[in-house]
């Protein structure tokens, strides 16, 4: 399993950022699987994506309460496409959380 933390300004309104990174993963040809929270964390988006016709999720968490988003490929759930495009992925949804800082 890979986790990768991506970076949140302390100012950043976390409420608009459900919307961005919604928006982003559509943008990327990620379609939305899966829309929920988890256990382990009380309160948190937690969102299932995938391409279209292809196997491999990738998961990506929303946890306002702790200022934190992340995104976790399982390693039974790895897919080519979701493993190339994450680095730009995660660019696309930081720029975002910057734009929603005050």
């Amino acid at each position: 399993m890979r986790e990768i933390e991506f970076a949140v300004p302390h100012n950043a309104d976390l409420t608009q950022a459900i919307k961005s990174i919604e928006t982003i993963c559509a943008q990327h040809e990620l379609i939305l699987a899966m829309k929920g929270s988890l256990a382990a964390y009380p309160g948190c988006i937690h969102w299932h994506d995938k391409r279209e016709k292809q196997k491999g999720t990738l998961e990506l968490t929303l946890f306002a309460r702790d200022r934190r988003v992340w995104a976790k490929v399982q390693d039974g759930r790895k897919a080519p496409g979701i493993e190339r495009d994450l680095p730009a992925l995660q660019w696309a949804i930081e720029r975002a959380l910057q734009a929603a800082a005050s």
